[in-house]
C-alpha cells in the first residue's frame, strides 16, 4: 500500500471498515445456531450394544473351566474339519 501523506484518509477508511464489520459480526452472531448431531435408530442401536459389550467381561470364565476340565480328563474332541478350516482361515 502507497500513502502519499494523506494519513487522515486512510485511517479514515480503516474506521469505517471496522465499525462495519462490527455490524456484519453481530447480524452473524444473531443468525448462528448451535451444532448439534442427530443419530439415527441403528446408530443409537449400535451405540448401547457397544457399551454392552465394552461392560462385559473379557474372559468367560465359566466356558474356561468347563474347557479346561475337557482337556484334563482328555474329552476334549476337536473335529479335523474345523481345524483345517481354522488353518486355512489364517493363511488366507
Amino acid at each position: 500500500m502507497i500513502i502519499n501523506g494523506n494519513v487522515q484518509a486512510v485511517a479514515g477508511a480503516y474506521s469505517v471498515s471496522s465499525s462495519g464489520s462490527v455490524r456484519r459480526s453481530a447480524d452473524v452472531q444473531a443468525i448462528q445456531k448451535k451444532d448439534e448431531v442427530l443419530l439415527s435408530n441403528e446408530g443409537q442401536s449400535f451405540s448401547s450394544m457397544l457399551q454392552k459389550l465394552q461392560s462385559m467381561d473379557d474372559v468367560r470364565s465359566n466356558k474356561v473351566q468347563e474347557l479346561s476340565a475337557k482337556v484334563a480328563n482328555g474329552s476334549y474332541q476337536v473335529p479335523n474339519e474345523n481345524i483345517a478350516a481354522s488353518l486355512l482361515g489364517v493363511r488366507f
